[in-house]
């Protein structure tokens, strides 16, 4: 799961504008990819991610259920994104406390040790608002995702799928998305 340290980046850095760009067409909420189509480019726009065999079967199970939040809950992959994705894993989904047990495999243990110290400086200080934020968003949400139940979800627009679970994106209020650097 260790992730590319190349990201997409904003086409507008340097420039002044009120929010910063999303990354992703499924970031967006608004989003009309169904969640197959969303896994598909967080895949592709993460290629650094360990997937399959190299993972145990506990883990894969873990991943799969984790990557699916990263693409409902429309967030990417830096560390504030990281956060957002286990507290709305926690709090959101119907895996709830035991979601817990996933962090604890030596494959993600293995992740932990490989993160940057400045980004996991940066979500720590920005950990009270994150919290605070997403545990609302997700105490508000009229039902919980499933967990590790979701492939039934697959060809569902994701737009589709917030509405009837209730769930706001990450970056709610940030709908420009980025244009691909040429």
């Amino acid at each position: 799961r260790l992730r590319s340290q190349a990201t997409p980046s904003c086409p507008h850095v340097g420039q002044n504008h009120a929010m910063p760009c999303q990354r992703h067409r499924f970031e967006s909420p608004a989003s009309t990819q169904t969640l197959a189509d969303g896994l598909a480019e967080y895949f592709a726009t993460n290629p650094g991610l360990k997937r399959g065999e190299v993972l145990s079967p506990e883990a894969r199970e873990f991943f799969r259920a984790h990557d699916a939040v990263h693409v409902v809950y429309g967030c990417g992959t830096s560390m504030s994104d990281e956060a957002v994705v286990k507290l709305a894993s926690l709090f959101g989904t119907t895996g709830g406390l035991s979601v817990l047990r996933g962090y604890r495999l030596h494959d993600s243990i293995d992740i932990y040790r490989r993160l940057p110290l400045g980004g996991t400086l940066a979500a720590l200080l920005s950990a009270p608002y994150l919290i605070t934020r997403t545990w609302w968003r997700c105490r508000r949400q009229r039902q919980l995702w499933p967990w590790s139940d979701h492939d039934r979800y697959m060809a569902v627009p994701l737009h589709e799928i917030r509405d009837r679970f209730g769930i706001t994106v990450s970056n709610a209020g940030n709908t420009r998305l980025a244009t691909p650097a040429r």
